[in-house]
């Protein structure tokens, strides 16, 4: 077995660390790709996927499949970043492989259980995960997983029709809003149609309709490219249309949070970041933009809370330091105003003097 290069021991050592960013920026630096060092292109893959940069992983793993295609956890890896792309068919198949090769794992079955949830093979599902809490009660993941296989078996087995009917004045339909009355709720604006701009509408009738998800994930990245040209009527369209696919999509309402922040639209930022963290678990880049939204309220604590969550996933993300400075620097500046829950929130004057 060939000793690993110098390079090599680096990046291992920094994944070992959680330092992923550092490990990111290094691989980089030094231009590895799977043709010139594949052990190295697999840390910087596996790095990506740990950061939440599935498309950057994406091309890696596929370079990489000839030197490790019979390596079952690079598969599950492989799979894993799949199943985060939403290209489902192909995780499956990657999975498959991997269990050929390692049946006896127990992440790789779990994972292939989570997958399968995805896919609505309920008892398939249900068959591997009992097996693996009969062998480890204390197997935490699959008990998550086994607790959502049940409440979506459940759902898709009595799925009611939604009742839209009023009964004394309420809305049976939407059961935040009980609290209530339908003129309230009317008078209140939470419940608006959508205007569509003119020219942007044009523009999506030229566009294909998402009724496959491989072209619903087309459509989120032209919602994304939309954003990185400024053209956010177009990019809250797109992923409107993509949302009728995908549903609670992580990536989805990353995108939209996104687009939500450049149009200063920060509570409704703030609330599709919480959607995709909670959807999808933490990662750096959500927990600092978590960050910058709490102290814009002057919640220092809350502030706190996310950068140290940033910080535990990856001490060494490049704005770490700048966003911690920053954070102590505004707090200071407050430090005799103590928070206080008002009846609107509104970004703190020391935010809005610096907008």
């Amino acid at each position: 077995m060939t000793a690993p290069t110098q390079p090599q021991s680096q990046l291992s050592e920094l994944f070992q660390l959680g330092r992923y960013h550092d490990l990111v920026a290094m691989a980089r630096g030094q231009a590895v790709t799977p043709e010139s060092d594949p052990m190295a292109a697999q840390l910087l893959a596996a790095s990506l996927f740990r950061i939440g940069e599935f498309a950057a992983a994406a091309p890696l793993l596929e370079g990489l499949e000839p030197a490790f295609g019979l390596n079952p956890d690079f598969l599950s890896l492989f799979g894993a970043n799949n199943r985060r792309l939403g290209k489902l068919d192909q995780a499956e198949e990657l999975f498959k492989r991997a269990l050929q090769l390692n049946p006896a794992s127990a992440p790789i079955q779990n994972n292939y259980a989570n997958l399968l949830i995805d896919l609505a093979r309920y008892q398939e599902a249900r068959e591997i995960l009992t097996t693996l809490l009969k062998e480890n009660p204390d197997y935490n993941d699959a008990k998550v997983n086994l607790n959502r296989l049940e409440f979506e078996d459940s759902h898709q087995r009595t799925s009611p029709a939604p009742a839209t009917e009023n009964v004394e004045g309420w809305s049976l339909a939407d059961p935040l809003l009980l609290a209530f009355s339908e003129e309230e709720v009317r008078d209140s604006g939470l419940r608006k149609s959508a205007a569509v701009d003119p020219a942007a509408a044009k523009l999506l009738d030229s566009l294909p309709k998402p009724e496959e998800r491989s072209v619903a994930l087309e459509q989120l990245e032209q919602a994304t490219d939309a954003v990185s040209q400024k053209q956010f009527t177009l990019a809250l369209q797109l992923c409107s249309q993509v949302h009728r696919v995908l549903g609670s999509y992580a990536p989805l309402y990353d995108c939209v949070s996104d687009i939500y922040l450049n149009l200063r639209r920060f509570h409704e930022s703030e609330i599709c970041l919480m959607q995709a963290l909670n959807l999808d678990g933490p990662s750096p880049k959500r927990c600092l933009n978590l960050v910058s939204f709490a102290s814009m309220r002057g919640d220092f604590s809350l502030a706190q809370y996310h950068l140290q969550q940033a910080a535990s996933l990856d001490p060494s993300h490049p704005q770490l330091a700048s966003i911690r400075a920053s954070l102590a620097k505004r707090q200071k500046s407050e430090q005799n105003k103590p928070y206080a829950f008002l009846g609107s929130w509104e970004p703190s004057p020391l935010t809005q003097r610096s907008s």
